[in-house]
């Protein structure tokens, strides 16, 4: 089964800021799952298999 990160988590994982996990959102390259609305933001959470991902390709230069 897999697991659902907040923004939060999924910077941690990614040793990078919440901002830039947004960027890859918006951007179309970190699918997210929304779950509502916040006050400032819409609330949605990552798969950490599609963190890793997205790391393995970084790491090997395919993005």
């Amino acid at each position: 089964m897999d697991t659902y990160l907040t923004v939060k988590e999924a910077a941690a994982v990614m040793r990078t800021h919440k901002q830039t996990v947004y960027r890859l959102v918006w951007a179309g390259l970190l699918p997210r799952i929304d779950i509502g609305q916040g006050k400032s933001r819409p609330r949605f959470r990552v798969r950490r298999s599609a963190v890793d991902a997205l790391m393995r390709q970084r790491e090997k230069g395919n993005a």
